[in-house]
């Protein structure tokens, strides 16, 4: 899991952590939610309109892409998680979803996981906890 925050310059998550904690949470249920719908089979718009819904009732509207194909070449225009996808999803197919809203112009929260899609479901290839560390 890769976490990143967006800043116009020097930020204190001390200074918003309100924020930036129900960012997090939203961004952490529409991945999970996703998760939960990706495997084989599955068609890409779908994924993408449970996640964008899921963050949505969390107070963040976000509609452009939840994710993107990842492997040998993923500049070519392949299939992404993005209303209005018809790709089906097919055993293997590698992505890497990216969600993320901005809390203020100036600041944003993006969380995101790369994952293969198997048979029965998904494999997150990421091991790292889906958490938020606030120091100070």
């Amino acid at each position: 899991m890769t976490t990143t925050l967006r800043s116009a310059g020097p930020i204190s998550l001390a200074n918003r952590p309100i924020a930036c904690c129900a960012s997090m949470e939203a961004q952490l249920a529409g991945l999970e939610a996703g998760l939960d719908l990706i495997r084989a089979g599955a068609v890409s718009g779908e994924v993408a309109k449970v996640i964008h819904n899921t963050t949505e009732k969390h107070g963040f509207k976000n509609r452009s892409r939840a994710g993107y194909s990842i492997g040998i070449n993923w500049m070519e225009k392949t299939t992404s998680l993005k209303l209005g996808d018809s790709t089906v999803l097919e055993p293997n197919m590698t992505f890497h979803l990216h969600l993320g809203s901005w809390v203020e112009e100036d600041f944003g929260y993006v969380l995101s996981e790369s994952i293969r899609v198997t048979e029965s479901g998904v494999e997150v290839i990421t091991k790292a906890p889906r958490q938020l560390f606030i120091l100070g």
